[in-house]
């Protein structure tokens, strides 16, 4: 009878702990959508000229990134696009932790490849440049922003973003600064 006892206290236990970890992920993956955790820059608003180490300023790459494979997304600063009136794409994402983030980012580098100087590309790494997440109000990732030559957000992507979807808000931003 004990043991019987002890035996549904466990099985609660455990179906307890199953629903924990359930809503966890659930919490987890509500921030890689349009209805989990919205940045607080959004379609329409401008955009902060945010101050942020490049990698050249910081010494290496490593130094304001956490991906372990090269890219060249860290060689502008957004206050300087912002002053310059180039269009750019920023993604907000932490690949040290984030297999999404690292999806995202061999992305953006390939539209980096394609566009070359047309467009500018970066990464803010929250675990090199938390204050600029603070100041965009990011919180989950990825995050993308596709911001025009005004300064102006065209175009928010929460989580993996295809490569296709990406470039048309791309090409229109640069058929509109021609």
């Amino acid at each position: 009878m004990i043991l019987a006892s002890r035996q549904r206290q466990n099985f609660y236990l455990l179906q307890f702990y199953k629903l924990l970890l359930i809503l966890f992920a659930l919490s987890l993956l509500s921030a890689c959508n349009d209805r989990g955790f919205k940045p607080k820059i959004a379609e329409g608003d401008e955009v902060p000229a945010s101050e942020h180490r490049t990698a050249a300023e910081a010494g290496s790459r490593e130094a304001v990134c956490s991906m372990d494979r090269p890219d060249k997304l860290h060689k502008w600063k957004i206050s300087e696009l912002r002053k310059a009136n180039k269009p750019f794409l920023v993604v907000f994402g932490t690949p040290q932790h984030c297999t999404m983030c690292v999806d995202q980012l061999i992305r953006v580098a390939s539209l980096q490849e394609k566009y070359g100087d047309r467009f500018a590309f970066l990464h803010i790494d929250e675990y090199k440049d938390d204050p600029v997440w603070v100041e965009w109000g990011v919180k989950g990732e990825p995050w993308t922003f596709i911001v025009d030559q005004k300064g102006i957000v065209r175009k928010v992507f929460p989580g993996p973003t295809d490569l296709s979807v990406m470039e048309q808000v791309i090409d229109e931003v640069i058929k509109e600064k021609s």
